[in-house]
């Protein structure tokens, strides 16, 4: 098989490339060629900015390939020109998305604090969804995106909104739109594994944003990449929108026990109110990154249909999650983002919870 890649050098763009050279099928990538990963000698080349759109659709006029992953469209004149480029001569274009489209808090939507809000009030969910548990691909109405930014939602899942909006509108063009959530296992980029781990791993207290209450279904990197391949192979995802992520749905309290029980550590978590971390502290709840998993409530994609379409494989939670803590411990990572910056606040906020609490319900039952 002959497959272009557009990125394709990190995450889980990096696992799809390895396994399809593993199975012996022609691999090109178009980068920037900044980021040669361990096999860029064994792929072709298309060196260019793919923002830069004219010479892209330059670069690929004419170009013939079975199949086209695109893991870096993050606008819908990206899309626009891979179609233009792309028409006619590809048997199947798969992009990836994100299943904040749906809505909510972190990369959907900035989220507001008590403390600090971001700005005007706005729509924060395209979906209900505590009401839509699980989120079935359909649950969102394309048709409602609007061509427009909306300057207090975050570009990024706005753009990916407008992508699959133009897709949909493109029937006679065979896309793939894959909607990725939370996307977590070795190397991982975002570094969202490594801010629990390296907490865990210090031994010192952890805040359980409202008891680790949330609920959600991350993906491994690797079923991720392998959900590609056998999309490409499944003549039932053509022009169909999918989730892609795990089978296991899991609490965040759960979810760091996992992680401390293959990291071989104690969980020494303090359950503390969202209210009062945010009125007391200012610790950056605001940012994506800090405490991902923590927000929204409830996070739950549902997986039927890429299971119906392409036999979606996944890999139980605590298998993935064992090999993860392993590589990390293998391999020894700077601090993950704010660690020092936050960590000493986050420990003082932490007994004085506890302590307080605790003369709470002394008072309370004496």
């Amino acid at each position: 098989m002959n497959v272009l890649f557009i990125g394709g050098t990190r995450d889980f763009g990096r696992i799809t490339v390895k396994r399809m050279l593993e199975r012996g099928d022609n691999v090109t990538l178009y980068t920037r060629g900044n980021a040669k990963p361990d096999f860029w000698d064994d792929v072709g080349h298309i060196i260019g900015d793919r923002t830069d759109h004219e010479q892209f659709v330059k670069n690929l006029k004419g170009k013939k390939f079975d199949a086209v992953i695109d893991n870096v469209a993050y606008y819908v004149e990206d899309v626009k020109a891979a179609v233009e480029a792309l028409r006619g001569n590809v048997g199947k274009y798969l992009v990836s998305s994100t299943a904040s489209v749906y809505g909510g808090p972190g990369h959907a939507k900035p989220r507001r604090t008590l403390r600090k809000p971001p700005g005007p009030r706005s729509q924060d969910e395209f979906v209900d969804l505590a009401a839509n548990a699980p989120l079935r691909e359909e649950c969102l109405d394309l048709t409602t995106v609007s061509w427009d930014f909306d300057p207090s939602r975050d570009k990024y899942a706005e753009g990916k909104r407008q992508i699959e909006r133009l897709l949909s509108e493109t029937p006679d063009f065979p896309w793939v739109v894959m909607r990725i959530p939370t996307v977590l296992g070795p190397a991982e980029a975002a570094d969202r594994f490594w801010f629990y781990l390296q907490r865990i791993q210090d031994g010192r207290e952890m805040i359980l944003r409202d008891g680790g209450t949330s609920v959600f279904r991350p993906g491994f990197r690797d079923d991720v990449g392998g959900a590609f391949i056998d999309a490409i192979g499944s003549p039932r995802a053509v022009n169909e929108i999918y989730n892609v992520t795990g089978a296991d749905i899991v609490t965040l309290r759960r979810f760091v026990q996992i992680i401390a029980d293959k990291a071989g550590k104690p969980l020494n978590t303090v359950s503390v109110p969202g209210d009062i971390i945010e009125r007391t502290t200012d610790l950056p709840y605001e940012d994506w990154w800090y405490d991902f998993m923590s927000q929204p409530p409830v996070y739950i994609p549902s997986i039927e249909k890429a299971r119906l379409h392409f036999e979606l494989k996944t890999t139980p939670i605590e298998d993935w999650v064992g090999e993860t803590v392993a590589w990390y411990t293998q391999n020894r990572q700077p601090d993950s983002k704010g660690y020092k910056q936050h960590r000493d606040t986050e420990v003082a906020l932490c007994k004085r919870w506890r302590d307080g609490y605790g003369k709470f319900v002394q008072g309370f039952v004496s």
